[in-house]
C-alpha cells in the first residue's frame, strides 16, 4: 500500500523530533497513541510507565504475535541537531540513497514507526488473520534493565506466543545476542607508608596479577556459538583507595568485569571460573585476597532458526526484499532477551545498522523504513497462516 509511504516517513521524522530520553517518554508515547488511533487501531493502551500497546484482533483464534520496540533513546552527547529528523543524502554516512537523521533514528524510532504502520495494514486485513497482533512500544530500554518491557509483560494481562524485536539488524534476521554479566571484584591488601612499601601489601599490585590472569589466560579459554559468536571478558572500570592525597600504599582495589555469555552458560559457571582464577593466583602469591559479587545480568537471547517466528521472519525477508535471508546476531543487548526469558520466542528484524546506535551519525535509510513495515506485515501474515502470494507481500 504505497499510499502509506509518505505518511510513514513523516511520522518517523516527527517521532525523532520528539525528545524521549529514558524516563521522559510521555510526549513520544502520546504521539504514538494518537497516530495509532488516527490509523484505525480499535484499541490503544497506555500504562503507568507510558508503554503503548496497539491491539489488532484477528477474526479467528490463533497464536498471538508481539511486534516490539522501545521509544526512549540514548543521550545526545555532541550530536549536531539531534532532534532535526531531517531527510538528507546518506552518502555523508556511507549509506546509499536518502536517510532520516536524528537521535534514535536507528535505535529505534524508525522501527517503531514501521511497526505502527504495519499494524494499521494488518487491522484492515484482520478478517484473514488468526490470533492477535500487539504492537508494543515500550519505555526505559536504554537503562539496560528491561524495566519497561517487564512492566508490560507483568501487568498488561496480555498473552504472547512469539515476538519480533525491531532493533536495528540492517534488514537481516537476527537470532539473538550474548548475555552480559557484570562482576564487582575487590582485592584487599595492607596499608603502609609509601616510603616503606615493603611493610604493606599493595592492592593495586595484587589486582594487576588478577588483570594479567584475565587477559592472558581466562579470555583465551572461552567458548563460541554458531550464531552469537565468542564469549568474551574485559574490564570496564577500576578504583583504588585510600587514594593519592596521602603517601600510602593502597589496601583496596576494585574492578568491574564484563563477561559476555552464551546459551548453556550461567552465573554458576562464571562464579566457578572466577574462583579458579583466585586459586591459581593464591598458589603463587599466598597474600592475594579477593572477593566478588555479581552486579548485573542482562540475559542471553537466542531464537532457534526452526522456531515458527524465525521461519516467518526469514520467509518475509525473502518475499518482501527479494533476497536470501541471513541469520546473524546483535553485538548489543535488546529487550527481546527479557521477552525470551518469559518463554516467548523472539526473533529480530529492523531497519538501521547497530554500528550507528548512540553515535553522532545516527540515521536510517528511508527505503528501509518503508520496506521494514512490509516485512513486519508479512511476518504477521506468515505467523498467523494467512500469507498470500509473493506479489501481495509488500506493505
Amino acid at each position: 500500500m504505497n499510499d502509506y509511504r509518505e505518511r510513514l516517513i513523516d511520522f518517523t521524522c516527527r517521532l525523532i523530533r520528539t525528545p524521549s530520553p529514558s524516563g521522559r517518554e510521555k510526549e513520544a508515547a502520546l504521539l504514538i497513541a494518537a497516530e495509532m488511533k488516527k490509523l484505525g487501531y480499535p484499541e490503544v493502551l497506555i500504562d503507568d510507565k507510558f508503554n503503548v500497546t496497539g491491539v489488532i484482533e484477528g477474526a479467528k483464534p490463533g497464536k498471538n504475535l508481539m511486534l516490539n520496540g522501545h521509544i526512549d533513546h540514548a543521550a545526545t552527547g555532541n550530536m549536531e541537531n539531534p532532534y532535526s529528523g531531517d531527510i538528507m543524502d546518506g552518502s555523508r554516512f556511507g549509506s546509499e540513497g536518502a536517510v532520516i537523521y536524528g537521535r534514535g533514528a536507528c535505535d529505534m524510532k524508525a522501527a517503531v514507526a514501521a511497526m505502527v504502520y504495519a499494524g494499521a495494514v494488518l487491522q484492515k486485513e484482520r478478517s484473514k488473520i488468526s490470533g492477535n497482533v500487539y504492537v508494543t512500544c515500550v519505555t526505559l530500554e536504554e537503562q539496560a534493565r528491561g524495566e519497561g518491557i517487564k512492566h508490560l509483560l507483568d501487568h498488561s494481562g496480555l498473552h504472547f506466543d512469539a515476538a519480533v524485536s525491531g532493533e536495528a539488524t540492517d534488514m537481516e534476521v537476527h537470532l539473538g545476542h550474548r548475555g552480559k554479566f557484570e562482576y564487582l571484584i575487590r582485592v584487599h591488601g595492607k596499608t603502609s607508608h609509601a616510603s616503606n612499601p615493603a611493610r604493606g601489601v599493595n592492592a593495586i599490585f595484587s589486582m594487576n596479577k588478577l588483570l594479567t590472569e584475565i587477559e592472558t589466560v581466562y579470555a583465551k579459554s572461552l567458548a563460541g556459538h554458531e550464531f552469537l559468536g565468542l564469549s568474551t571478558v574485559t574490564v570496564i572500570d577500576i578504583l583504588s583507595s585510600p587514594g593519592r592525597l596521602t603517601p600510602v600504599v593502597p589496601d583496596y582495589c576494585e574492578i568491574v568485569m564484563d563477561r559476555r555469555y552464551l546459551p548453556g552458560e550461567d552465573s554458576g559457571l562464571v562464579d566457578k571460573e572466577i574462583e579458579e582464577m583466585f586459586d591459581r593466583i593464591k598458589a603463587v602469591y599466598p597474600q592475594f585476597s579477593a572477593e566478588y559479587e555479581q552486579i548485573k545480568d542482562f540475559p542471553v537471547l537466542y531464537c532457534p532458526p526452526e522456531e515458527p517466528v524465525a521461519r516467518a521472519a526469514a520467509g518475509a525477508v525473502e518475499e518482501v526484499l527479494h533476497k536470501t535471508p541471513r541469520y546473524k546476531a546483535w553485538k548489543f543487548g535488546v529487550d527481546g532477551a527479557f521477552i525470551a526469558q518469559r518463554g516467548i520466542p523472539c526473533v529480530g528484524f529492523g531497519p538501521g545498522n547497530e554500528h550507528y546506535a548512540h553515535t553522532p551519525e545516527d540515521h536510517v535509510r528511508v527505503d528501509d523504513v518503508y520496506n521494514s513495515a512490509g516485512v513486519y506485515c508479512q511476518i504477521a501474515r506468515r505467523f498467523s497462516g494467512s500469507a498470500g502470494k509473493s506479489e501481495d507481500a509488500a506493505l
